[in-house]
């Protein structure tokens, strides 16, 4: 199965944020995951402030055990301690490792299996290490076989680009399905994964490298001990649809605001 290749820029847009485009044919568009930042996360904004207010407090609590600091070396201690990297940003640094750690571990796997050149096993930490413990006991119970690994697809016609996890077959409840699947190492399948799931299956049959019917398949992966089980959600072909209506009203959003800068 002939595969496309399309180079990956960043836009800086101040304050820490960017977006990320894919260059095809002289165009640049918008990736999928950027687009789906118009999107509203309602419990983002409690948590981040809730490990803000945590990360303070250990920080408070270890330096008050000195009886003899001062006023101004308490409020220089304070500020080496919290730093000025927000302390959800770490959290989510740290998770995104775990993640791409793994990530790694499976996109290497999966090309070893398609006989493409790969170089040495990555080395991965345990907690990473547990998350794709789980991919192998749910690729087993699935019988997974790869077609395509890392794939970048986009939609010439609607304008956006992405790079999908993998697409295969899988046994699902007595039946063989060719689906388009999404590793996620977080504590759900969050809304936003199945519009993401549905833009690269639009893109993918778009491009030809898939034929219509093409089903989603979302494969949450655990990151401690205390999660042991992973979490599948299959999204049925005849579900896209409506899925990917949604998709481009975000886009349209997402556009509009984009436009305002």
């Amino acid at each position: 199965m002939a595969t496309q290749a399309a180079k990956q820029v960043s836009r800086n847009d101040g304050y820490g944020r960017s977006t990320r485009f894919y260059e095809v044919d002289g165009k640049r568009l918008p990736s999928v995951t950027s687009i789906l930042s118009a999107v509203n996360k309602p419990a983002l904004v409690p948590w981040a402030a809730k490990q803000e207010r945590e990360m303070v407090y250990a920080a408070v609590q270890k330096m008050i055990s000195d009886p003899g600091v001062t006023r101004i070396n308490f409020m220089r201690s304070l500020d080496a301690a919290v730093g000025h990297e927000k302390a959800h940003s770490k959290l989510m640094s740290k998770a995104g490792d775990i993640g791409s750690e793994c990530h790694g571990l499976i996109e290497w796997n999966m090309r070893k299996e398609l006989l493409q050149t790969v170089g040495p096993e990555p080395k991965i930490s345990e907690k990473a290490l547990w998350a794709f413990m789980a991919y192998e006991d749910w690729r087993k119970q699935a019988n997974l076989s790869p077609l395509l690994v890392e794939q970048a697809v986009w939609s010439q016609r609607y304008g956006y680009a992405g790079t999908m996890d993998w697409y295969g077959e899988i046994d699902h409840e007595g039946q063989r399905l060719r689906v388009l699947g999404d590793w996620k190492t977080g504590k759900g399948i969050y809304a936003e994964a199945l519009l993401q799931n549905a833009a690269y299956v639009h893109a993918l049959v778009e491009m030809g490298h898939a034929d219509p019917g093409v089903a989603g398949c979302i494969v949450r992966l655990p990151k401690v001990e205390t999660d042991p089980e992973f979490e599948v959600r299959i999204i049925a072909a005849e579900d896209q649809k409506a899925l990917f209506k949604t998709f481009l009203a975000v886009l349209d959003l997402w556009t509009w605001l984009d436009e305002q800068k």
